[in-house]
Order: C-alpha cells, then structure tokens, then sequence
C-alpha cells in the first residue's frame, strides 16, 4: 500500500506534503539541539563533556548523532529554495513583483534572525536571508544547470577539491614565525571557547546577549565557511527550486515512482558512506579538522554523502508515507509545519531557558537522554497548540507578523 498513490489525493496536497515535511524537520533540529543543550558550540576540554557519563546518555548521543546532525537542517534547507519557488510561480501567475519582495522579505529575515541570535548563536535565519540573494541572481537558469550547481555545491565538491589540489601541492613545512603565530591563534581560540561556554552556561542574559552581539555573526559565518556550510545550503536551496519548477510534490504516478527510486538509491547510499565515516573514525573526526590525508579527504567526503543520503531518504520515506498511508503522525506535522518560523523560534525560547545560565541553568547538568526526552515532550506541546493555533488563525504569530510588514499592512489573521 506504501507504494500506490491514492486517487483521493488533490492539488493541494502538494502543500500539505511540504507542511508536515517542515514539521518532521523541526522535530529532528530540536532533538539535534537538544542533544548539544543548545550550546551551538564546541564543549572546553576544562568542562569535560556535556554527557554525564551515564550508559544511557552514550548511547542516545552517538544514535541522536548520526541520525539528526545536520540531516534536518539539510531539509529544511531544501524547503526553503522549494518555498522559493512556490512564491515566484505565485507572483508570476497574480502579475506581483517578485524581485522587489523578496528582497525587503529577506532583509526582514535577517532582521528576525539577528534578533534571534542575540539569545542564540547557533541561529540559521541570517544564512538564509544572505544566500537568499545569491539565489535571486541563479533563479533565471534552467533545470540542467540548476541541478549540476546544486549538486555540486549540496555534495561539497568546492570543498573538497580544494583538499584534493592540496595533496598535489608543493609542502612547503612553516617557518618558526608562522609556527608561533598559529600556537599563539590556536591559544586563543582554545581561550575563546572556554569563555563562551561558561558565559553560556552561568552568565546573566546581559553577558549572553553582549557575547553574542560582539561575536555571534563572525563565529557563524567562519563555521559556515570552514565547514563548507554556507555552499551547501546554497545547493540545497538550488535543489529545492528545481523540485518546485519540477512539482515533484503534486501526487502522480510519475512522482511516485521518483521517491520510491529516491528512498532506496539514498537508503543504500546511506548505509555505505555511514559505515565509512564510523570505519574511519567516525562523526567527531569528520566533523573536525580531518584527517590531512587521502584517508581524511574520503572520510570527508563519506560525511557528506552519509548526511545528504540520510537526508534524502528521510525525505522520500516521509513523503510516500504521507501520500499513502495518512498516518496520523504524519497530518498532525502539518500544523506545525505551517507556522515554522513561530515553530523554530519558540523551539529556541525552549532551550535557551531550560539550558542557558539565564534560565534554568542544566547545561552539562541534566542528562543527554532527559535533555532528548524533554525537547521531545516540548515539541509535542507545539503539536497540540499549533493546532489549536492554526484552527482559528491563518498564520502563525510570527508569520503574521513578517506577512504584515512585507505587505505594509496588518494581514488578516483570525480565520
């Protein structure tokens, strides 16, 4: 039955797949969080470890691991370039203006997310109000550049053949100058991690905010560009936009047979590179500086294929479930799907209270498993009050509240 489109499925299904697709995203992000306790940042060797040593909590953090870092920002990201797209057929169709919007829409974005990161560092809203713009100048290719860019950029290519150049390269070892300055940067760094983590996890809200207002935005973007982030997203966003032209959503035969081949090329593609992560080291290693070898070059590029493959069949596996089966799991996701942004943001109102100094303070307190478990029951709490919300509302109260300022006019918002 999982692989047979019902003939009571209808156009706007499309959305509807999308919403609870955002919706299970979400889940994933505040267990991924949840499993940092919301530190967005590397643990001080001075603080040991954010586990508590017990048996349990190894346990969930190398599982939580594997099957959230990073996959559900990745299709988040994914939804964002197809919402993109959406948006642009829409405008199209009215006769709006596009370009104009969309830029005063992302400039409202990043408003929100500089706001945003002021209490949390680890915010996403900015990256996307910025790669927006790139996306606006790349929306006019057509469909077989769209994909080799995203492709490209999604896998981390840019990256990792600058690796490949390096181990072609001259070594030239460093002088006893550039020796010294990198110990000295390095020590620093070292210092910086240590100070940020107990401002976090004992400071009043004033230190946080001062913390994150001084450095938030220039710890990101070096993560975003030392990683590879920022040019994956960007492929993902890319990705996104030609499965919006493609409507690969609207339920057909056609599409059908597209994520069932989707499911098990990247379940079987997942499996592999995941064993070759944990074969050569595992998530930390990969996740680091790397091996500066050809071992770490495929080590590097395993991660990639294990966090975009996983992804992908999460996505394939969530949307042939919701076309076919109805699971109510998957229709009570819709709801909160729909007013992500209200969604993401309260996720972090959440964390940042229950971890942070500033509020209850059980950062390298509370256990791993009890952090997962209690992330999860808060998100069960959106469950049930996004739909009471979205029963009565049009949008959520941020979504209103973006709407409204996009349009220089209060929206209609009580249903």
């Amino acid at each position: 039955q999982l692989f047979t489109v019902l003939n009571t499925s209808s156009p706007k299904d499309r959305f509807e797949v999308i919403d609870a697709l955002r919706g299970f995203a979400l889940m994933g992000i505040i267990v991924a969080h949840a499993l940092q306790q919301f530190l967005a940042g590397p643990v001080p060797s001075s603080a040991g470890t954010l586990n508590l040593g017990l048996p349990l909590d190894a346990l969930v953090t190398i599982i939580g691991t594997y099957l959230t870092l990073g996959k559900f920002f990745t299709i988040f990201s994914f939804l964002f370039g197809l919402s993109f797209a959406i948006q642009m057929d829409s405008a199209v169709k009215n006769g709006q203006p596009f370009v104009q919007r969309t830029l005063w829409r992302l400039a409202l974005l990043f408003a929100i997310g500089f706001l945003h990161s002021l209490f949390y560092n680890g915010d996403i809203l900015r990256i996307y109000a910025i790669l927006g713009l790139p996306l606006l100048v790349l929306r006019r290719l057509n469909n077989r550049w769209l994909l080799i860019i995203g492709f490209f950029l999604t896998f981390n290519l840019w990256m990792l053949s600058g690796k490949i150049a390096a181990q072609f390269s001259v070594f030239q070892p460093p002088s006893p100058e550039q020796v010294a300055i990198q110990a000295k940067n390095y020590e620093q760094y070292l210092n910086k991690v240590e100070n940020d983590f107990f401002v976090k996890q004992s400071g009043a809200l004033s230190d946080v905010v001062q913390l994150n207002f001084k450095t938030a935005f220039k710890d990101t973007m070096s993560f975003q560009l030392f990683s590879g982030r920022l040019f994956i997203t960007l492929g993902l966003f890319l990705l996104g936009l030609w499965a919006g032209r493609q409507k690969i959503f609207m339920p057909s035969p056609a599409n059908q047979l597209f994520f069932q081949r989707l499911f098990w090329i990247s379940a079987v593609a997942s499996i592999v590179s995941t064993g070759i992560v944990i074969f050569l080291g595992g998530i930390s290693l990969a996740f680091g500086a790397g091996l500066p070898s050809w071992e770490g070059i495929v080590l590097a590029l395993a991660f990639d294929i294990h966090q975009i493959t996983t992804a992908a069949a999460y996505l394939a596996a969530i949307t042939l479930s919701f076309w076919n089966t109805r699971a109510y799991f998957l229709n009570i996701l819709t709801p909160v799907g729909r007013m992500g942004l209200t969604t993401y943001l309260s996720d972090t109102a959440f964390g940042v209270f229950v971890f942070l100094g500033y509020g209850l303070g059980q950062m390298s307190k509370m256990s791993i498993t009890a952090s997962v478990g209690l992330a999860l029951l808060f998100f069960a709490f959106q469950i049930l009050f996004s739909k009471w919300w979205m029963s009565r509302y049009y949008y959520g109260p941020i979504e209103w509240l973006w709407r409204s300022f996009t349009y220089f006019q209060a929206q209609p918002w009580r249903k």
